[in-house]
């Protein structure tokens, strides 16, 4: 078992509340999964996910000696990389401390500006609402020449690699009352965190990653050193069960149960033949929805449903269907895991942990944070000065 850190990973997601007690040892890259409590949500309204998560933090004594890791719902929190560049009128002068201070500070204003409206439609709030809560610099150029530290060069070009995630002002409000602030170590879009660890998992190469809800399918770019939320399209597992129950005249419990012993490979071959037949209708509305927000030259969806998935998606006569060339790929976590080089264990209490891959995702997205310390103290110091 691991002898490191203890962690609390605290998920909040589209249709369910997770609380994840965990031991890491990520120098030998072990994991063991102690404890997890979950609640479903009806909806995703933050009063009621902050009433649940309460209690479900209560089921954790000590809380404060935990470190403390919180993935969002996309509707909660957005999570963007991307880069800003500067031009320096005294390009001939050696960049020293204020001048980098100040470089800096115009990047994460500009980047907040440039990104603020859209961030703001996607989470459903005003532009005043959207907080910065998090700054993280990734790489910093100079001229187009990566550097670990830019003090002490000339240059005429900056351009500073950010990933930066904003909240909603009332909903971090609200959760600063029932998280200990000075405990959480990592707050981001869950979502593109996982996007970010398998790209680390994956190597080279742009590709796109699509968390399948129960009511809607959102979509992740995967483009280094730019990622993010792409968009959402409305179908997720409840249409798949509506339409096979309509199929079946069956009630919606009923048609759950056929689809996940469809997908499980449970029945007869004719019953199987047929099935496929009823579910590939309704798949090509979803895979079509795909289709219709991919980059033509990025072929590649990982999907991660939420539900059991009829694996004909991933089959070349279903991806034949499409107009142009698009891969729907499975995931799972030990591709994670085996690629990484991480191993996972679970304790009992841990046995029904929901979607593992999401946990893992903004578990190890910690080891891929930038770790200057000069670059992070001014990052931090003026993300206080947009909070205030």
């Amino acid at each position: 078992m691991p002898k490191g850190d203890k962690y609390v990973v605290i998920e909040i997601l589209n249709h369910y509340v997770q609380v994840t007690v965990l031991r890491t040892d990520f120098a030998n890259k072990e994991i063991r999964i102690l404890k997890a409590f979950s609640k479903d949500l009806p909806q995703p309204d933050p009063h009621l996910v902050l009433k649940e998560l309460r209690r479900l933090l209560r089921k954790i004594p000590g809380l404060s000696h935990y470190r403390i890791v919180i993935g969002l719902d996309s509707l909660l929190a957005t999570t963007k990389y991307a880069s800003i560049s500067l031009v320096r009128p005294n390009a001939k002068e050696v960049i020293d401390e204020a001048d980098l201070d100040n470089l800096i500070s115009q990047a994460i204003w500009r980047f907040f500006d440039k990104h603020r409206f859209r961030i703001a439609q996607k989470m459903g709030i005003d532009e005043v609402d959207v907080l910065l809560t998090d700054v993280r610099i990734r790489d910093i150029r100079i001229d187009g020449h990566r550097v670990v530290n830019p003090i002490g060069f000339k240059a005429k070009s900056v351009e500073v690699f950010f990933s930066q995630t904003f909240v909603s002002r009332g909903f971090m409000a609200e959760l600063r009352d029932v998280v200990p602030r000075e405990g959480i170590e990592l707050l981001v879009e869950a979502g593109t965190a996982l996007s970010h660890v398998l790209a680390q998992a994956r190597g080279d190469g742009a590709f796109y990653m699509a968390n399948l809800f129960p009511n809607h399918t959102a979509i992740f770019a995967a483009a280094h050193p730019h990622f993010g939320h792409e968009d959402s399209f409305a179908w997720g597992g409840d249409n798949l069960i509506r339409y096979v129950g309509r199929s079946l005249h069956v009630d919606p419990e009923t048609a759950a149960a056929v689809i996940s012993a469809y997908a499980a490979s449970e029945g007869s071959e004719p019953f199987l033949r047929k099935f496929e037949g009823i579910v590939t209708h309704e798949l090509g509305s979803f895979a079509h929805g795909v289709e219709s927000l991919v980059d033509r030259d990025v072929p590649d969806v990982y999907l991660n449903p939420f539900f059991p998935m009829p694996e004909v998606v991933f089959s070349a006569r279903f991806q034949n269907r499409f107009d142009r060339p698009l891969r729907l790929l499975p995931l799972s976590t030990q591709f994670v895991t085996e690629k990484l080089g991480y191993t996972v264990q679970y304790n009992k209490a841990a046995s029904g942990i929901r979607d593992p891959l999401m946990l893992y995702g903004v578990l190890l997205e910690l080891t891929l944070l930038p770790r200057n310390d000069t670059m992070s103290h001014l990052a931090d110091r003026r993300v206080r000065w947009l909070v205030t």
